[in-house]
């Protein structure tokens, strides 16, 4: 009995040392990945990672702007600089040449460092007034640096690439962090200028996630508003015909 139970003792260590071993998948490399974080509010937000951002021009009287792509590195740091190679990729690009200046082949990781960046200069052409465009770059190995991580769990059911950041400029009204379609209901230039001047406000003022009673407060005095407008006779309606609506969440 003793000698059976001091078997099954040795198998069950084994077996844990194994488990533990099997965990260790990246010990020893050297990796690099793409770390934007989503940017709520959650306990979480700074492991929820986004595969695009935008860059509203209209917000700014700016004519550039740089955007830095935020990288991180996965194993040990490093005594010595290392190099973080980019590609743009082409096929999930529509931007034009004049849009951005080129990007460098490789960009410097300094030594002792964990984060990074990859800063983008965007320029505000002619051409841009009221478009928007997207320029999507792709990690690549190098000798400093694999990609052991492409697809990074967000939650059970949300996976995004970490390989590749897409970036969209525009020059025009564009839905941002601060609008919530909970409570002003979908996003249009129309209604987005209503509002502005209904809550004295500016778009730099959408450029961050407002407060939830923030907006939900501001949802009821615009839905108000859009009511006095129609017992007047005087219907707001959208660009497309239909009648303006406020969110379904605001009550």
């Amino acid at each position: 009995m003793r000698h059976r139970t001091y078997i099954y003792i040795l198998a069950l260590a084994a077996s844990l040392i194994g488990c533990t071993s099997g965990l260790d998948t990246y010990n020893g490399v050297s990796g690099v990945y793409f770390a934007m974080n989503s940017g709520s509010s959650y306990a979480n937000a700074d492991t929820t990672y986004l595969e695009s951002s935008s860059l509203p021009f209209i917000i700014t009287s700016s004519r550039d702007s740089v955007f830095n792509v935020k990288i991180k590195i996965l194993g040990a740091v490093s005594t010595h600089d290392r190099h973080v190679s980019v590609r743009v990729a082409e096929d999930m690009s529509d931007i034009l040449p004049g849009d951005y200046e080129p990007l460098q082949g490789s960009y410097v990781l300094r030594a002792g460092e964990v984060f990074g960046s990859i800063p983008v200069k965007f320029l505000r052409t002619a051409s841009l007034e009221g478009q928007e465009r997207t320029l999507t770059i792709e990690l690549e190995e190098n000798s400093d640096f694999s990609l052991p991580i492409r697809y990074w769990r967000n939650s059970s059911t949300e996976y995004v690439n970490v390989t590749r950041h897409s970036i969209t400029i525009s020059d025009k009204y564009v839905q941002l962090p601060g609008y919530s379609t909970s409570h002003f209901g979908p996003f249009s230039e129309k209604k987005m200028k209503i509002l502005l001047e209904l809550f004295d406000m500016k778009l730099t003022d959408f450029n961050e996630r407002l407060p939830l009673t923030m907006t939900k407060a501001m949802g009821q005095k615009f839905d108000r508003w859009l009511q006095q407008q129609k017992l007047k006779g005087e219907t707001v309606y959208e660009e497309d015909g239909s009648e303006m609506k406020a969110g379904d969440y605001i009550y």
